[in-house]
């Protein structure tokens, strides 16, 4: 439970509760992303704006993500971090990648088709389910999802 709870911290700087108003700042939360932000997921300049090597390679240090390991990407998208993470689990280790978009989900499958990667499953979450086996994640990775 610590190991989530830290890498969601390390990855998502802004977390709160799944509700229409920040409980602290008072902020309005985002609406759900749809398929029509898709590419936004995968543009060219994330890799600048948000490093996301680095940062799995911070949650790595601080925590591991070891070969073999079950890890949730939650809030997957098209699979912009489900990658990564199965590359860095490995052949033995697998990926729940978990979104609430059928959509998404599909488009991930694409994505993953092209890198060659099969260690993962992608899995149908809702927004106050995300429908993964009890007992059985090393890791949980949240990047801008549950806002």
């Amino acid at each position: 439970m610590l190991r989530a709870l830290l890498a969601c911290l390390l990855a998502v700087p802004t977390l709160a509760c799944c509700q229409d108003v920040h409980p602290v700042t008072g902020r309005e939360t985002a609406p759900v992303m749809g398929m029509g932000g898709a590419p936004w997921l995968v543009r060219p300049e994330r890799e600048a704006e948000e490093a996301p090597d680095a940062a799995l390679d911070a949650i790595n240090a601080a925590i591991g993500i070891a070969k073999g390991a079950t890890v949730a990407d939650i809030g997957a998208g098209v699979g912009y971090f489900t990658w990564r993470l199965a590359a860095r689990v490995g052949p033995q280790g697998k990926v729940y990648a978990v979104d609430i978009q059928q959509g998404m989900l599909d488009q991930l499958r694409r994505n993953m088709a092209e890198r060659k990667l099969a260690d993962y499953e992608a899995v149908l979450g809702a927004v106050d389910a995300r429908r993964l086996p009890a007992g059985r994640i090393d890791l949980a990775l949240l990047v801008d999802a549950y806002h």
